[in-house]
């Protein structure tokens, strides 16, 4: 099978002749290519493009994986700040009342939004990317969900404290920013992307009771994923972080693809969604892939496949995002491992 093939049949539960990897590389990329995770590298399409081909030639995972959620912040007016080599990082709040979340959205027209520099960029990459892969592979676009880009803007603590003082400012401004990303994949699908992500560790139970989820959050992450369905991609949610108490409320945002952090089993994920979403996850980013060598990887993938009850319906993925310093041969060694000890499963 093309890697592409094996992606939609592992999510449409179909057969498979080995389980797909995403490998989570792109911060790997631009040491590959001599540039720095910075500002730059994300105001560079000609950086960003180079940078996703080498790795994928270099890991030769199931995906290649475009990172929306820096223009988006910029979108927002979010104040970051840029380490040398590093994602973005929060540095001031900028919302603090309903007044405020007014004015942002009097900023967010598309047409205006289209022609931030961050978002042309990345749709240019998309393009670019997209003109040499062809069909033979999944491109995803991967951003935040609701609540981290709320804590961006808000702050942990105002976000926090917003949950239990002030929940129609919440409500509004995940509105917002749900509005926001349903507007934009449309032209990123048009420009080539496949998949559509969210990733929301700061609505996960390590951050709110599933009380608050239910109430705040999930409303406005399946509003982005069921607009992200309109555009006829898939989609993938990443609940991230301790997801169990929540378990049985993340299928309602109806994503194609639930994907697990460490802190779940991924033979349990697939058991409690068998037929109905794929499963994705499976090996910790810390122990295993920064502070493990090629033959931890090789070991854990052992372990973690041989406990799969089916070999479709799952995808193997780091538990999160990864830093700039995992080494790329343990991120080699897991497509190897996978390919190696599922391809003689029974489906």
């Amino acid at each position: 099978m093309i890697s592409k093939e094996r992606v939609f049949a592992a999510v449409r539960w179909r057969e498979v002749d080995c389980i797909p990897v995403f490998a989570n590389k792109s911060p790997m990329g631009p040491a590959l290519i001599g540039k720095k995770l910075n500002r730059d590298f994300f105001l560079s399409a000609e950086s960003m493009t180079k940078s996703e081909l080498a790795l994928f030639e270099a890991v030769d995972d199931d995906v290649i994986c475009l990172n929306l959620a820096p223009a988006i912040q910029d979108v927002l007016g979010a104040r970051l700040l840029w380490p040398e080599n590093d994602h973005p990082q929060f540095e001031a709040p900028t919302v603090f009342s309903i007044d405020d979340v007014r004015a942002l959205e009097g900023r967010l027209e598309l047409n205006r939004v289209l022609k931030n520099d961050f978002i042309q960029a990345l749709l240019e990459t998309t393009r670019f990317v997209k003109t040499q892969i062809g069909e033979s592979v999944v491109l995803e676009v991967n951003s935040y969900g609701v609540f981290n880009f709320a804590a961006r803007l808000m702050g942990i603590e105002g976000l926090m404290s917003a949950t239990i003082r002030d929940k129609d400012l919440v409500r509004r401004i995940c509105d917002v920013i749900a509005d926001l990303q349903v507007a934009l994949a449309e032209p990123f699908v048009e420009a080539g992307a496949t998949l559509l992500s969210i990733g929301d560790g700061m609505s996960s139970p390590s951050c709110i009771s599933p009380k608050i989820y239910g109430e705040l959050a999930l409303p406005y992450l399946s509003k982005t994923i069921q607009g992200f369905k309109r555009t006829g991609a898939l989609t993938l949610y990443h609940p991230c972080g301790g997801e169990y108490p929540i378990i049985d409320q993340v299928g309602s945002t109806g994503a194609d693809i639930l994907y697990f952090s460490e802190l779940v089993d991924l033979d349990v994920a697939q058991k409690i969604f068998v037929r109905r979403f794929a499963v994705a996850g499976g090996v910790d980013p810390a122990n295993t892939l920064y502070m493990g060598d090629v033959h931890t990887v090789d070991q854990r993938l052992k372990e973690t496949i041989g406990k799969l009850k089916h070999k479709t319906g799952v995808i193997i993925q780091p538990g999160c995002g990864l830093s700039p310093n995992i080494p790329i041969e343990n991120l080699q060694e897991m497509v190897r491992a996978t390919r190696r000890y599922s391809a003689d499963m029974r489906r």
